[in-house]
């Protein structure tokens, strides 16, 4: 990536986060327009940005992996093998994982054990 773009579209006061949009000279389109907005807290995530300067600087760092996050997906959309094995993931099962096994995991594979959503012991979901 040579160059990043970014537009900051709006100020949310409810939430106090600044909308941005970024693009760059790899994604499909280099205008942030065509991307969505991302709200970003800037007095939450950036405490040590007192300037508008700073604030900016700080929202394009951020925005270089949100570019390249936007590249992936473009990407993604091309490979119709990978795409199909993610949408093949989808089920009703439940699945358990021993958390030591993730912690130690070393080879990216770890067993799993299927649990159906009516099982009479199964954690009720707060909506």
């Amino acid at each position: 990536m040579n160059t990043l773009k970014m537009k900051i579209t709006g100020w949310d006061e409810d939430s106090k986060s600044l909308l941005v949009r970024f693009a760059s000279d790899e994604t499909a389109n280099t205008n942030p327009s065509a991307y969505y907005d991302l709200a970003f807290q800037p007095h939450l995530m950036f405490p040590e940005a007192n300037t508008a300067v700073e604030v900016r600087t700080a929202l394009a760092k951020a925005g270089v992996s949100v570019a390249k996050e936007i590249k992936s997906n473009e990407d993604l959309s091309n490979n119709a093998t990978k795409n199909n094995m993610y949408s093949s993931l989808v089920s009703d099962d439940i699945l358990s994982f021993d958390y030591d096994e993730l912690i130690e995991d070393v080879d990216g594979e770890v067993d799993f054990t299927v649990a159906s959503p009516d099982v009479a012991d199964a954690e009720d979901i707060p909506l």
